[in-house]
């Protein structure tokens, strides 16, 4: 099979309360897509599957459960480490919603910050370019019950 790629793969929430989507901002360190807006979620562990994956990734990174919603998009990715490592990944890009109320509980080895953002500001974050696609169709398609308003952080 010498033509065939391998790739690893990524699963990503998008979870909405009310209206704003949640963003995480990556730590500027980081190996991987330094300093940019990121979704919540992950890779997926040998043996596990893509929504055991996605929803043990989200409680880590936010403290959230959710519950695992449709699939919103695929994308075949090309990606590039600091060190200049090349790899390729299929990130399965997931509709998500959750009960909880406060402020996401971020883990610090990944993010710095977080924002509910609204369709009409997701232009202001520097996002991975790839989640550009299922992040606007997920707006386009928000169908959402609202829930309670954003706690502590940005609401933009």
């Amino acid at each position: 099979m010498p033509h065939y790629q391998r790739a690893r793969i990524g699963v990503k929430a998008l979870v909405f309360r009310n209206t704003r989507l949640l963003l995480l901002h990556r730590r500027t360190d980081l190996d991987l897509n330094p300093g940019r807006w990121d979704l919540p979620g992950g890779g997926v562990e040998v043996g596990d599957g893509l929504v055991d994956s996605l929803t043990r990734e989200v409680r880590e990174e936010t403290g959230f459960r959710v519950t695992v919603g449709p699939v919103v998009d695929v994308a075949l990715v090309r990606s590039r480490l600091r060190s200049g490592e090349r790899f390729t990944g299929v990130v399965v890009f997931y509709a998500c919603s959750t009960q909880a109320r406060g402020a996401p509980c971020l883990d610090p080895d990944e993010h710095s910050e977080f924002a509910w953002v609204g369709a009409p500001n997701v232009g202001r974050f520097p996002l991975i370019p790839y989640q550009s696609r299922p992040i606007r169709k997920a707006f386009r398609d928000l169908t959402v019950t609202p829930a309670s308003p954003p706690g502590r952080g940005r609401a933009i």
